[in-house]
């Protein structure tokens, strides 16, 4: 099993250049987009685990805490998982722990995750699809599978890692050399040590990533023992090791410009004769990593042939092969218990907790019976109608510049042809009009009504007259818009006056979470009555309430539909305040594809566990049941 590590060296060069070469936009959009609000666990298993720490280092830049883990470890932090986001790591994407890390990730549903594989199609992938939570990224490593360990991958994630979260100082990209300094002190320091010694390796910083896969892979190809500590921690007694045993004993220092100055105090206080070899970075970024990784496998390919042993193929015994194949699942619960496990994520999600057993006995009774209740009655009333929010709810982000999807558009179809009607709360004007008419048929346009600019025009889809272009602007709205386009803000904002609303962004969509609050405190300050904001994902609305809102498709449902029933069902995605949807889903029969409020009688999210968005929406539709054109949900 395995290659010969010297060959796996030769392609190093060219995993590098193929690595910066990747288009890391989809990645670095969706994590620094969407988790750049949360805590961050980077999980792997094996030589991958070193990648996870280079992740974690690059995520905590950002100014939020990241973990490298395990898949076990993860399963021992299931109750911070809800408040977190969880990015796995791994080449193959198909060993047990990796495919039980995600598992369990799944069913204690956190805000997002993300998982990055060096191939196509795998297990892992699988997984992802299947949940709207998630979002994979995968390659195809020109370099091919390791051998028995993590090299090419590894420095195919570090580059692609850094490309991704390492900040916009890129410029030194495909900077690494591997001089021939480095190479004699190599060499001299391999001429001073023997096959017995153990060696301490002292990090700081960005070595920390190296100063893991060191460790990980002297011991796994039985090359050395080895002790790692951080350069100060090993000030706290690890010292002590040279006193007793120095006769058989080096140090491999891992050093950038920022920690040699300690490093170099700390090794001079040592006895002089202990063989040190010096793994030095002149950069000061996550590129020194990378940079210091490189350079530590020619010292495993030097430590290997003193060994006498091939690092890249050290042989495997039956028993290592069992263990490493070991699927331990069963030992662990970690699956759905079917309508209990439901009505628990669903408690969860609106109880805003970690855990389903963090909550007392008595807020366990006053949700399970809130449960029960709103699912009573969501599933035992007739409805005629459907108000669906736009995007986030039809519409996935992913898809914003070119509307709903078929599926979505054959089950609107498939609700209009049994005599229901429809209503679109939305922030957005004429483009929602153009979008539907395309995917709806012509002889339903009557039974759609649309609430453009958060429901300030209402008009059915057949009236290409609305939204009205010439409707006066709302004064009130016109003041904030002058005022705040003459305020200079820490990042340059979009704004734009419509009749009913301004609708703020920004250019990049990652420096959101850098102007939102002046924003949102800027407008406050203002002191301007009936002045409501709406929050997307990127995005603010500001409304005059004596003009909008989203509740007014209700009443325009309720004056214009010819039945006996007005029951209508609302669907949104932003169901908490400032959520462009709490209005809209403060009403008694509404559900959420994502955010709900915190009170017991309206806005649950009733979706399956992992799934959000318009997967939410779709699972929702197809739990209708028609009948006598009404229809229940049979949820």
């Amino acid at each position: 099993m395995g290659k010969p590590f010297a060959k796996e060296l030769e392609k190093i060069a060219a995993t590098l250049e193929w690595g910066f070469g990747q288009d890391c936009s989809k990645i670095k959009l969706d994590i620094l987009g969407n988790s750049l609000d949360r805590s961050m666990y980077v999980v792997g298993s094996g030589g991958s685990l070193s990648a996870c720490y280079y992740a974690a280092l690059l995520y905590q830049q950002y100014g939020f805490m990241a973990k490298a883990i395990t898949p076990l470890e993860l399963f021992y932090s299931k109750g911070t998982l809800r408040n977190s986001s969880v990015l796995f790591i791994s080449a193959s994407g198909k060993n047990n722990d990796i495919l039980f890390g995600y598992k369990t990730a799944i069913s204690c549903e956190p805000k997002n995750i993300y998982s990055i594989s060096m191939r196509q199609d795998t297990p892992l992938a699988k997984l992802s699809n299947e949940n709207s939570i998630s979002s994979h990224y995968e390659f195809s490593l020109p370099a091919g599978k390791d051998g028995f360990l993590a090299t090419n991958s590894l420095v195919a994630f570090f580059s692609i890692l850094y490309k991704s979260l390492g900040g916009k100082n890129q410029e030194k990209i495909n900077a690494i050399e591997l001089n021939q300094s480095f190479i004699d002190d190599l060499n001299e320091f391999m001429s001073k040590v023997d096959r017995d010694f153990t060696f301490s390796i002292i990090y700081a910083g960005w070595g920390q990533p190296v100063a893991m896969d060191l460790e990980s892979k002297i011991a796994e190809a039985a090359l050395a023992d080895v002790l790692i500590s951080d350069v100060r921690n090993f000030g706290h007694g690890r010292h002590h090791w040279f006193d007793k045993r120095k006769s058989n004993s080096a140090i491999i220092a891992l050093t950038t410009p920022d920690e040699e100055k300690i490093t170099e105090k700390t090794l001079s206080l040592l006895p002089a004769d202990i063989p040190v070899l010096k793994i030095r970075s002149k950069f000061n970024d996550g590129m020194s990593s990378i940079d210091m990784l490189i350079k530590s496998f020619y010292f495993i390919d030097a430590l290997g042939k003193k060994q006498g042993i091939d690092p890249g193929k050290p042989g495997v015994p039956d028993f290592g092969s069992k263990l490493y194949h070991l699927k331990y699942s069963n030992f662990y619960k970690n699956g759905k218990d079917s309508a209990n496990d439901d009505m628990k994520i669903a408690i969860l999600r609106k109880a805003n907790v970690p855990t389903f057993d963090g909550l007392d006995n008595k807020e366990k009774s006053y949700w399970t019976d809130a449960y029960k209740s709103f699912k009573t009655k969501i599933s035992t009333t007739n409805f005629n109608s459907i108000i669906f929010d736009f995007d986030g709810t039809l519409c996935s982000a992913a898809n914003r510049y070119n509307g709903i999807d078929e599926e979505i558009a054959d089950l609107l179809n498939e609700i209009l042809s049994k005599g229901i009607y429809i209503g679109i709360a939305t922030g957005r004007g004429k483009s929602v009009r153009e979008n539907l008419q395309k995917h709806l048929l012509e002889k339903y346009w009557k039974q759609v009504f649309i609430g453009y600019y958060n429901c300030g025009d209402i008009g059915t889809l057949d009236q290409s007259n609305i939204p009205n272009k010439n409707k006066v602007v709302s004064p009130v709205l016109d003041e904030i818009y002058k005022k705040i386009s003459s305020y200079t803000f820490p990042i340059p904002i979009s704004p734009e006056l419509k009749p009913n609303q301004i609708i703020i962004q920004v250019k990049d969509k990652l420096e959101w979470s850098k102007v939102r609050l002046s924003i949102i405190q800027f407008i406050i300050n203002l002191s301007i009555p009936n002045i409501q904001i709406l929050e997307s994902s990127h995005s603010i609305d500001i409304v005059d309430q004596t003009e909008t809102s989203k509740r007014a498709i209700l009443k325009c449902f309720q004056n214009n539909i010819n039945s006996n029933l007005s029951n209508s069902l609302c669907i949104g995605d932003k169901g908490r305040w400032p959520g462009n949807d709490y209005q809209l889903l403060a009403q008694e029969y509404s559900l959420s594809v994502d955010e709900v409020s915190s009170l017991r009688d309206s806005c649950w999210n009733l979706a399956k566990s992992g799934m959000k968005n318009i997967d939410a929406t779709k699972y929702y539709l197809s739990c209708i049941k028609f009948k006598n054109g009404l229809f229940k949900l049979d949820i």
